[in-house]
């Protein structure tokens, strides 16, 4: 006769053989379930809807698909090849653990040298170079050779003499594995491209579309022009989590519920707009550099002959807002 322990053994086998035909890979498996209404959604009708739930929650949307929707058709990926060690300090632990695999494993997994994809082609005849940070590469980590890259996006720009310079932000900051060379390239390249960028008289925009932290968030994102939130979902926009904030504020102020949120960011003043939804950021990008670049044909007749750019930009913002 066998006891309930025995029974209970063979339950766990049976449990771990199923577990183990399950997918393992989120992009494996034709259903994603959503952290904020927890309905399952059906892939396909995802991807149809710009990875955005029925909720309105805004899933992590693949570099490729946002270069796809933000350019016309015809865009082209930058060349942004280099011999910059991605490893400098040759990071391992007790030789069990090297970087040195886990990038080879990110390049697998996204299909890309580095957590950056850059991309040059025309939005609504404007022509634009983007510059998109992958979360699925280190978390969109901000490298020895994720700088270089961004420096290659910068100069392709600047050559072109395009319309508009756009850098979608999904990154939890600068990579700790790289260390100092990777922070003070990260610092430095970054603001230097920025300033660059800005001399040849390009309109720059930051679209906060998840995580913004640490290092990229205190260098190369608030030197733009305009900083616009993708969706009110978008969070941890902040230089260090809550929990490290309040260990060195020590209790002297109280952190607000709202830290780091898109509704925080905006009450602090920290953004120029968001989003209710990334569909809407196309259309916003148009109209604002429109306005910028004073070309009246793709704006309203009123906005573009009465009001000065200062104005302009202020209306257009506040009928953005009041669209969403």
């Amino acid at each position: 006769m066998n006891s309930w322990i025995t029974n209970w053994k063979k339950i766990k086998i049976k449990v771990k053989k199923i577990l183990k035909k399950q997918p393992t890979d989120k992009q494996k498996t034709d259903w994603k379930s959503c952290p904020q209404c927890k309905k399952i959604s059906y892939l396909p009708d995802l991807i149809a809807n710009y990875y955005v739930c029925e909720c309105s929650f805004h899933f992590d949307f693949p570099a490729k698909n946002r270069l796809d929707s933000l350019f016309d058709s015809g865009y082209e990926i930058i060349d942004t090849a280099n011999s910059i060690d991605p490893d400098p300090l040759k990071f391992e632990v007790d030789e069990k653990y090297k970087y040195s695999d886990k990038i080879k494993k990110y390049q697998k997994i996204t299909q890309q040298k580095s957590a950056l994809l850059c991309a040059s082609g025309k939005i609504s005849n404007l022509r634009a170079v983007a510059v998109c940070f992958n979360p699925l590469f280190g978390g969109g980590r901000l490298g020895t050779v994720e700088n270089e890259d961004f420096l290659t996006a910068a100069r392709h720009a600047i050559k072109e003499k395009v319309d508009l310079w756009i850098v979608i932000f999904q990154s939890s900051g600068i990579d700790v594995h790289t260390g100092v060379t990777g922070l003070a390239g990260g610092m430095v390249k970054t603001i230097i491209a920025m300033d660059e960028i800005k001399k040849a008289g390009i309109p720059t925009f930051a679209i906060a579309a998840r995580a913004v932290t640490g290092g990229t968030l205190a260098s190369c994102y608030y030197k733009h022009d305009f900083l616009i939130i993708e969706s009110k979902c978008v969070s941890d926009i902040l230089f260090s989590g809550r929990r490290v904030t309040e260990n060195i504020l020590k209790s002297s102020d109280q952190i607000p519920e709202d830290f780091g949120t898109a509704s925080g960011v905006m009450k602090a003043g920290l953004a120029d707009i968001t989003l209710e939804s990334r569909k809407e950021l196309k259309e916003t990008l148009v109209r604002l550099a429109s306005i910028i670049l004073k070309r009246g044909e793709l704006l309203d007749k009123k906005d573009s002959t009465t009001n000065s750019p200062e104005e302009q930009i202020s209306t257009s913002l506040q009928k953005t807002s009041e669209a969403v």
